[in-house]
């Protein structure tokens, strides 16, 4: 099996999956396995179990496992795409096909390139010529030390000043312009035909989750100097909606703070962190897109948005609020002083100031509906026509419109409640009115909604493969993975019985993909064993697997748990094939077609009739 155009089995081949993890976890021998501390949660007993042989780790206490890849995952907070690449990279496994050896390595030169010119740009930021730019720096709070750890760089004021010293390291114009370091103009394809993109600027870099610099972004000195802030164009490795600044750096704090804290741009990114911020992650220009909800999503359940008050990205975040439901994400706002963005606020004020707006940061909901309300204060100076217990009707409309994108449910409620009560102020009479209102509008506005969707349905949901009742479901998943582990640990039992099961006996995706792929094992005449069986796993079920390697499975009368696990998977499966066969019944259009579905109804019936019989005494 590849990924990303690697093959995995030559990386689990060449790979210690023990060498991967010590340097996280203090392992011990316990016989054939190593034990240790959980990496993943706070325990004192080691729960958290490795098994060399195999290949595979699981911890007994958060119920964490899977693979080597797995466990990069989560230790480095990255995809499983970039874990097969750091581990290709740090075993030197090389891409299996040509094509994609090509552009891997188009790719990797590209990423030499950016480290190049970083460091190019570092240089020119301590020669003599950049005196002015460092004082800039030192205005802006940033120390020496800052400085160095951020690898800020200086970009000189000539057309080609790093054209011409990356040609020194073998580097052609038309390579810096296709890594957007240069701009192409029309004397061609020759060095005389590109310029700097970057000039008298100062230079931060940009790193991809792996902390490898993919673009660069250049800040103006001079009031008169336009754009103020000059980034990299899109390139195969630099995207803006999918980059944030800082992210490599935070993703690990952002999951052990539990939260991150998103700004805009670089220095107040880099504030925040040397204020002890180290969750914090910055947007390029751009509104928060689904594809960095996305990302915050998989390692944080809350977000604490720091934009200047009048803030495009701010104005952006609210209008893209529904990928935030959407993520399950907790958003909360922090309200800056009017003028202040969080790199002015932490340096005038010091990082207490900022901790304490941190804390007192709102929901999202509440900031857009106190921002709504603020629309009904008279300007300064001005004597109100309208009291503000009775706020404008546009105002009405506007804060219900707000509230509409919240689902039906409990805190809908609460904030129809809580604005009615902010906007009717002390008089209860103003307060049921509005709160009568607001409902009104909000019914009007479902009704809207729901009609639009009647107009334009999605596509149907698949119906739940496993309705049983929630007792029910738990009892079928124990069922699941007990036989599954004693087909792993007893294969002589996999052989026998696989065949009286289906996919769809399964309850869960991940038991599902172990289930076919212990069947794709014995379909191909090959021993049920973990090393054929894992390459098969899909990678989300590869902490289940872990699992059932590492459990103990008692040998004492397990051929006869296994028949009594497998006769309730398929009374389970005769149970729902009857349900279906008798909505269809309902439905049959003719005779005959009532006639055959009786038939297999009476079949069904029959066959989990026997199955019943079969149990023993005892057995529910």
């Amino acid at each position: 099996m590849t990924a990303g155009g690697y093959d995995l089995e030559e990386i689990r081949a060449r790979a210690d999956i023990a060498e991967i993890i010590s340097p996280h976890v203090a392992l011990r021998k316990a016989g054939r396995r190593l034990t240790g501390l959980c990496p993943f949660h706070k325990e004192r007993t080691p729960s958290f179990t490795v098994d060399p042989e195999n290949g595979l780790w699981h911890c007994f206490g958060c119920k964490a496992g899977g693979d080597l890849f797995r466990f990069v995952e989560m230790i480095d907070k990255v995809t499983f795409a970039e874990a097969v690449e750091l581990l290709a990279r740090r075993y030197g496994v090389a891409p299996t096909r040509r094509a994609e050896a090509a552009s891997v390595a188009r790719r990797e030169r590209m990423l030499a390139l950016h480290a190049e010119a970083a460091r190019y740009f570092q240089r020119c930021l301590r020669a003599a010529a950049a005196q002015a730019a460092r004082d800039y720096l030192a205005g802006r709070g940033l120390s020496a030390d800052a400085i160095k750890d951020w690898g800020l760089g200086y970009a000189p004021p000539t057309w080609d000043a790093l054209l011409k010293a990356m040609s020194k390291r073998s580097h052609s114009g038309d390579e810096l312009a296709r890594a957007g370091l240069a701009v192409s103009r029309e004397g061609g394809p020759d060095q005389a035909g590109f310029y700097d993109r970057f000039r008298d600027r100062i230079i931060f870099p940009i790193w991809d989750a792996s902390g490898r610099v993919i673009a660069f972004g250049g800040r103006a000195m001079a009031d008169d100097q336009q754009p103020k802030y000059l980034n990299s164009p899109e390139t195969p490795l630099f995207q803006k909606g999918r980059t944030l600044y800082a992210f490599h750096r935070a993703r690990r704090a952002m999951a052990d703070a539990g939260r991150a804290i998103v700004v805009e741009g670089y220095l107040d990114a880099i504030a925040c962190h040397d204020a002890g911020f180290t969750e914090t992650a910055g947007t390029m220009g751009t509104a928060l897109t689904a594809d960095h909800v996305e990302l915050l999503r998989r390692r944080v359940p809350r977000l604490v948005l720091s934009f200047d008050s009048d803030s495009a990205g701010l104005s952006a975040a609210l209008r893209g609020r529904d990928l935030f439901l959407q993520a399950g994400l907790e958003v909360l706002v922090v309200t800056l002083p009017e003028g202040f963005d969080p790199d002015r606020l932490v340096r005038e004020q010091g990082a207490e100031a900022f901790r304490e707006l941190v804390a007192e940061a709102m929901p999202i909901t509440e900031w857009e509906l106190r921002r709504i309300l603020s629309k009904t204060a008279p300007p300064v100076g001005h004597a109100s026509s309208v009291p503000p217990e009775d706020p404008r009707p546009e105002v009405l409309r506007e804060a219900a419109a707000a509230l509409a994108r919240l689902p039906e449910g409990v805190e809908r409620e609460y904030y129809v409640r809580w604005l009615a009560q902010q906007a009717g102020g002390a008089s209860p009479g103003a307060t049921t009115a509005l709160e009568n209102a607001l409902r009104a509008e909000l019914s009007r506005l479902d009704t809207r909604k729901r009609g639009r969707a009647q107009r334009t349905p999605d596509k149907l949901p698949a119906p739940e493969e496993h309705p049983e009742r929630s007792g029910d479901a738990v009892a079928v998943g124990r069922l699941g993975r007990s036989l599954l582990a004693a087909f792993l640990h007893q294969p002589d039992l996999a052989q026998r019985f696989l065949a009286e099961l289906e996919l769809g006996d399964f309850p869960t995706a991940e038991q599902r993909s172990v289930f076919a792929a212990i069947a794709h094992s014995v379909e191909q005449g090959q021993p049920v064993a973990t090393q054929t069986v894992l390459p098969q796993v899909e990678p989300e079920a590869r902490a289940l697997l872990a699992e059932l390697v590492v459990c103990e499975v008692p040998e004492e009368r397990l051929e006869e748990e296994v028949r009594r696990a497998i006769r309730r998977l398929v009374e389970g499966r005769l149970r729902r094939e009857e349900t279906a066969l008798q909505q269809q019944l309902e439905a049959a259009g003719s005779d005959a077609q009532r006639q055959a579905l009786l038939g297999r109804l009476s079949e069904c019936r029959r066959r989990r009739s026997e199955l019943a019989g079969e149990r023993i005494v005892g057995e529910p």
